[in-house]
């Protein structure tokens, strides 16, 4: 079983390989990822920094002074309070990093106050943009992770079947989404992995378009793209079904929208490249008559977070490896007319993949 202790020493190694002397962490999933403390991002700058060596720093508003000392008993903490300013936590922190060396930071995450502030105490030229190496970090799920994620998947599986089965036909998105995070609820989400995307009609060719009050009528197409959250991981799910009936050109669009995806899945072989599903799903969709209705690549790795590593794209050589999960989600849009998507989460495994998402992927109609 992985130890907190465990991923610190990976990172810890991983900082090594990049060059850097330590990495800075703002609340959010690598900061809970390595101490199984979930923070809040918020007005209170609060930091925790792992140096190559794997010793763990921190600059810790006050009020989480019980949570994180009993967390991270044996980490060299700065705590400052709310009356005083936090420039002399950032001062004596970046005291303890020490000059001359790199200091990796999240690059996409990281807000300009933290950067500023450490850029003051360490000099700008000593941060460094640590995301690709960090990308790496949580690339490979766990057990835990794994089973956190097919709990997540199933409560999302059974949610949706319940939204559907009692009926589309003459309801709104606001009312589908509504029904559907009730149900999640109910069968014991934590949480939702992102606002549900509901889509009638029209609104589907907006591949992320807004949830509305608009009714879905016969020959609808109907795009839910959602996912519960369980644990610390996120489903993530995208099935588009019809109401009443699907027109026939309607119909030959899911028809290759799921060709696309069941080329997709068959492409994830380990030691392959990544880009190899893309290239596999996306050819299925260049190769017919609807190509110019191509409008994204076909997935995203999942987990902690809805989007992180590795990135389902064909420019992508990274090669396919046993832990890796996520996505494949081909779609067409016309616009003013229709969408229609298919997603699943897919897990690699040593001789093969396991596709985590069972829900029917053939075209259903609903009343």
């Amino acid at each position: 079983m992985t130890t907190l202790k465990d991923r610190r020493d990976r990172a810890a190694r991983l900082l090594r390989e990049a060059g850097l002397a330590a990495a800075a962490f703002v609340p959010g999933p690598n900061l809970a990822y390595l101490t199984g403390v979930n923070l809040h991002l918020m007005e209170r700058p609060t930091l925790y920094v792992l140096t190559a060596d794997g010793e763990s720093l921190a600059m810790m508003p006050s009020l989480e002074r019980q949570k994180w000392s009993a967390a991270m008993p044996d980490a060299i903490t700065v705590y400052w309070h709310d009356s005083d300013r936090p420039e002399s936590a950032f001062a004596a922190l970046s005291d303890r990093i020490g000059r001359g060396g790199l200091l990796g930071i999240e690059g996409l995450r990281m807000r300009a106050s933290e950067y500023r502030a450490l850029a003051r105490a360490l000099g700008a030229d000593a941060l460094h943009d640590a995301d690709p190496t960090l990308a790496r970090l949580r690339l490979l799920k766990d057990d835990t992770e794994i089973a956190e994620l097919r709990q997540a998947i199933q409560i999302s599986e059974t949610a949706l079947e319940e939204t559907l089965m009692a009926g589309i036909c003459g309801h709104s998105g606001h009312e589908i989404s509504g029904r559907l995070k009730a149900a999640m609820l109910a069968h014991g989400a934590t949480g939702f992995a992102f606002e549900p995307i509901v889509l009638s009609g029209e609104e589907a060719a907006n591949p992320h378009g807004d949830t509305s009050a608009r009714t879905i009528g016969p020959g609808d197409a109907l795009l839910i793209d959602f996912g519960a959250s369980w644990g610390s991981m996120h489903a993530d799910i995208t099935r588009t079904v019809f109401c009443d009936h699907a027109p026939e050109e309607h119909a030959k669009i899911y028809e290759t929208v799921l060709a696309a995806n069941q080329a997709g899945r068959a492409a994830a072989r380990p030691g392959d490249a990544i880009g190899a599903v893309d290239s596999a799903a996306t050819g299925v969709l260049a190769a017919s008559p609807y190509a110019d209705m191509i409008l994204h690549k076909t997935g995203h790795g999942l987990g902690r977070e809805v989007h992180e590593a590795p990135t389902v794209v064909s420019s992508n050589l990274e090669t396919l490896q046993p832990g890796m999960v996520f996505t494949i989600e081909p779609g067409l849009y016309r616009d003013g007319e229709i969408g229609v998507r298919i997603e699943d989460d897919i897990l690699m495994t040593e001789t093969g993949h396991d596709c985590l998402t069972g829900f029917d992927r053939e075209l259903k109609t609903y009343a």
